[in-house]
């Protein structure tokens, strides 16, 4: 025969025999950022298999991917109506529409998304981002505190909520998730440095020195860490210290300088509570 034998034959060259098989074919496009073929093999498998949601889910995930929402919207859109109680097509859209800014409609699919069963850390965490983002606050922190819950061991989630405790002025509650976050991610210098911060801010300057002191150990000179840590020894009155801090730490960069201003800031030293050192006009 002048057919090529079976086992000759590339799976490229024979069109795939079930929905699941598209689907991995899809997969394996996409993954090689073939996109056109991807698209391709997803559509195949709707055709192949077109009562099932998760088909319509995962091209509209392809099209996100692709960086293409308004199809991909509407594919998780089909979903969605084809299964009106999995909550995958409304984390989906909710996702979609929080990248393009569209707040009030994230908040009302992610919502969904978590009374219809998808009641995890992730979910929550997402639905706090994007409360956060139009200023509903108090629900942000809700949602946060939700996903803190789902997850209690990890540090990222401890960390988001500290950081808008802290900005919404709930200092005592943003110490203790802080102070977890760094437990929980003991390698991770800046949750040590933002620790360190609201120490400042709560006079617990013996406290500031050691976690810009851990910091250091993980980042050793790290020109913004050392001048922290010599302002905090200036709060202190311990003048030697904080001198040989600064003259450790040298001169700044403009990003560096940005952060010093940034973290002065947070930490409530922009309100004359420090003095410029007279070496340096950046600090």
């Amino acid at each position: 025969s002048e057919l090529e034998p079976r086992e000759g034959r590339t799976d490229a060259a024979r069109t795939p025999a079930t929905a699941e098989e598209a689907r991995r074919r899809g997969d394996a496009a996409l993954r090689q950022g073939e996109f056109d073929e991807a698209f391709r093999y997803y559509k195949l498998a709707i055709q192949m298999d077109g009562a099932n949601s998760e088909r319509y889910l995962q091209l509209g995930d392809a099209y996100a991917y692709a960086d293409q929402p308004a199809r991909a919207l509407a594919y998780y859109q089909r979903a969605r109506k084809l299964n009106p109680r999995d909550p995958e097509p409304y984390f989906a859209l909710g996702e979609i529409y929080r990248r393009y800014g569209r707040y009030d409609a994230a908040i009302a699919h992610f919502k969904r998304a978590i009374e219809y069963g998808a009641n995890n850390a992730f979910v929550q965490f997402k639905y706090a981002e994007v409360l956060a983002l139009s200023q509903q606050y108090a629900k942000a922190v809700d949602a946060g505190r939700a996903a803190v819950n789902h997850e209690p061991s990890n540090g990222f989630y401890r960390f988001w909520l500290a950081d808008l405790l802290e900005q919404l002025g709930d200092v005592e509650e943003a110490m203790q998730e802080m102070e977890i976050a760094t437990l929980l991610n003991p390698e991770d210098d800046y949750y040590h440095f933002r620790y360190g911060l609201l120490c400042i801010e709560n006079d617990m300057l013996t406290r500031a020195v050691e976690c810009f002191q851990r910091a250091l150990v993980l980042k050793p000179q790290r020109a913004l860490y050392l001048t922290l840590l010599g302002d905090v020894y200036t709060l202190l009155n311990e003048a030697q210290k904080a001198d040989r801090a600064y003259q450790q730490a040298g001169g700044l960069d403009s990003y560096d300088r940005a952060e010093l201003q940034r973290a002065r800031r947070l930490a409530g030293l922009d309100n004359g509570k420090l003095q410029p050192h007279p070496e340096d006009s950046s600090r």
